[in-house]
Formats: C-alpha cells, structure tokens, sequence
C-alpha cells in the first residue's frame, strides 16, 4: 500500500508545476524559467515533393523527433515543409537529407518568396 501511495504522490508531484517564491514576492515556475531561457531558433522552409496525406504523416512522424527539431508544419496545399530548430542541435543540410532519405525531393524556400 505504502508503494502505491508512494507512486501516485511521485506521479501528482512530475505532473503538476513547481513554483518558487522569489525574493521579490513574485513566484517562478519551472514552465516560466524555460520560457526565460532564450532560445536561439532559426526556421527554414522546403518544397517538397509529398503528394498525400500519407506522405504528410511519414515526414510528420520522421522529421519532428529529430534533434533539434522545436517544431514541424508540413503543407499538403503547398507541398511545403517549415521546420523551426535549434542551430546548436542540427543544421538545414542535416533536415534536408533527412527529409530525402525519406525519398522525397526537397528545396530549400528563400524566406521572402511568397507561395
């Protein structure tokens, strides 16, 4: 009984923000200090050559939980790939292969060119 009331507390206590009071009254949260930290990201558009809604979802389940990766849009309309990710972590030419290797053509989209 003591392992499971033990379990539930561990798993209430990961579940819900911690909060620290600062010295000046103001209170911080965990969620609040990893907004503070500025994080340099850089985003980065591809045409690509998807076709489906199938070729959507295998560059959604492969591309997103790559390192570095903070975010993924993938148009179907388009036939874009917008990749917002931390240059500390990957590069363009590391995503692009990525996004090849899935067997899909990809070009990098200058940032000013409308769609």
């Amino acid at each position: 009984m003591k392992q499971i009331l033990i379990l539930v507390f561990s798993a209430l206590l990961l579940a819900s923000p911690l909060a620290f009071a600062t010295d000046n009254g103001t209170v911080l949260t965990l969620q609040d200090n990893k907004t503070k930290n500025d994080k340099k990201t850089v985003t980065v558009t591809y045409k690509v050559s998807i076709h489906c809604q199938n070729c959507v979802e295998k560059v959604t389940d492969n591309i997103s939980f790559l390192k570095g990766v903070e975010d993924l849009k993938v148009s179907l309309d388009k036939k874009t790939v917008v990749i917002t990710y931390d240059p500390a972590k990957t590069d363009e030419a590391t995503l692009q292969k990525a996004i090849e290797k899935l067997g899909y053509t990809a070009e990098k989209v200058a940032p000013d060119t409308k769609q």
